[in-house]
């Protein structure tokens, strides 16, 4: 038997126990936060928080109107963004929870 990458069977693995659209909602909410940081000043990164993504749209927590009102005017450099970090179209829209 020979040694493999776990790089290489972690996937493979993710997939076989139907757990990829779990980690792809994850990795998608971990990518939103961290290009909040670049789009917006720093001073916002604790108003601002990716909670969940389903069905196509991430829920995202915003404790201010003005603040969501700017990433809704920056909602589709945003989703564009987010699609092509990860290759295809995935994110289709934004929620709001205030």
């Amino acid at each position: 038997m020979s040694f493999q990458l776990i790089g290489k069977l972690l996937p493979k693995s993710i997939k076989r126990a139907g757990l990829s659209r779990q980690v792809e909602a994850s990795l998608i909410c971990s990518e939103f936060d961290n290009l909040i940081k670049h789009v917006f000043s720093p001073q916002i990164l604790n108003q601002v928080k990716a909670m969940y993504f389903q069905n196509n749209t991430l829920t995202i927590a915003v404790l201010n109107s003005t603040l969501a009102q700017e990433i809704k005017l920056r909602e589709r450099k945003i989703i564009g963004k987010l699609n092509n970090r990860f290759g295809k179209d995935v994110v289709l829209g934004l929620r709001f929870l205030m």
